[in-house]
């Protein structure tokens, strides 16, 4: 057995890009929040490098991009393997589920030598139906060290459902920033967003795409607003449904109560000027979403649909509601319930910080990570406390 490493550890991050989206942040903070006394990161963006490129490099991250320039381009085992070799990788941890960044980055690893292959896999089921692995990457699971499944739930989908090797399965949940997201300043937010001081607000963080179901927000709102008229509903996020659902929003006679701002880099101002979060998407997107993580430890009670692992999240009736996926009726009952019972609401999203506090700070999504490239770069296997079947953990 060679000798242990010194630390730190380098460790190779190895995604498609770093565009804005929830899995491509997440790495973002990931790699700048890593104590660089214990982890090295160095970032490779298979493509372009995306939008947060400039915000990883200017935290002193290494980040190399465009190593694929086409999807045969086979040499880019070659400059993967130079990339490893001349940072000193140690650990090589792929982000997303299947394509190329998993292919590539594991054989890239294998082949180099390293002491740890670790890929970490953001979904749990294909929206469009089928494994969420193709055939070439399921060929790799051998030569991969561990799986990290963001949740209990997606953890057991992959072992149980998709027949990942169960001993290779581990559970780090994500986390969220407890300095940027507090929920402080709400009278600040609302004047710079032109929203009335006194009226009830409710946010909802999401892609514009038909499985994120922005329309049964809008049905829902339209019940909302009929019993109590000055509601506002933030819709934060762009995409391709947007045109369709900005002329529905127009066709209910919403257009002044339902805003649609846009992709925005101010969410915890804009979560600061709600008074609760929503989130509506079908079973067939979401696993553990970091809008829902950002609206509880910025103080806001949550109503989500119960579909992936967000019963991992949300607490029935202490720090959020869960209602059925589809139905606008129980989406509506729930914004009701929080709408005219502010205490209860401030209640609740005193809770759902504590619960992010407990649970899902972004130092304990750090420090876990930072312990299993360790314990793989040391020879020591998985700590057996991140197995995915092992009791929950609770500050």
């Amino acid at each position: 057995m060679p000798a242990a490493p010194s630390l730190p550890v380098p460790v190779l991050f190895v995604l498609t890009d770093l565009r804005v989206g929830g899995m491509e942040r997440k790495v973002a903070e990931i790699v700048q929040k890593t104590d660089p006394g214990r982890v090295r990161p160095v970032v490779v963006c298979l493509k372009e490098p995306g939008a947060l490129a400039p915000e990883v490099e200017a935290a002193g991250v290494r980040l190399y991009s465009g190593l694929l320039k086409r999807k045969t381009d086979i040499a880019v085992l070659w400059r993967l393997r130079r990339i490893i070799k001349e940072e000193g990788i140690q650990v090589v941890c792929t982000i997303g589920d299947g394509g190329d960044r998993m292919f590539w980055g594991r054989l890239a690893g294998k082949l180099s030598g390293v002491r740890g292959i670790v890929s970490t896999l953001h979904s749990t089921r294909n929206p469009q139906g089928g494994s969420i692995l193709d055939r070439p990457n399921r060929w790799l699971a051998g030569i991969t060290d561990a799986f990290v499944a963001v949740a209990q739930g997606a953890a057991r989908y992959l072992v149980e459902e998709e027949g990942f090797p169960r001993g290779k399965v581990v559970v780090i949940y994500n986390g969220v920033d407890l300095e940027r997201y507090h929920g402080g300043g709400r009278l600040e937010a609302r004047a710079a967003l032109g929203l009335p001081a006194d009226a009830p607000v409710v946010c909802h963080v999401a892609a514009f795409r038909v499985e994120k179901a922005h329309d049964v927000l809008l049905r829902a709102a339209e019940i909302v607003v009929r019993e109590v008229p000055e509601t506002r509903f933030l819709m934060v996020g762009d995409g391709p449904e947007r045109p369709r659902i900005e002329q529905l929003r127009q066709e209910m006679g919403l257009d002044e109560a339902v805003w649609t701002l846009g992709r925005r880099s101010d969410i915890p101002e804009l979560l600061a000027a709600a008074d609760l979060s929503v989130l509506c998407s079908y079973a067939m997107v979401e696993t553990f979403p970091n809008s829902v993580l950002e609206a509880m430890a910025s103080r806001r009670p949550v109503v989500c649909t119960d579909v992936g692992s967000i019963d991992e999240q949300v607490v029935e009736g202490a720090n959020g509601y869960l209602i059925p996926e589809g139905d606008h009726e129980a989406l509506a009952d729930r914004i009701l319930r929080l709408v005219k019972d502010p205490a209860r609401a401030v209640q609740m999203g005193k809770e759902a910080r504590r619960t992010v506090e407990g649970r899902f700070s972004a130092e304990r999504m750090v420090g876990d990570r930072e312990e299993l490239f360790l314990s793989l770069a040391k020879g020591a296997g998985i700590p057996s406390r991140l197995y995915w079947d092992s009791p929950p953990r609770i500050a």
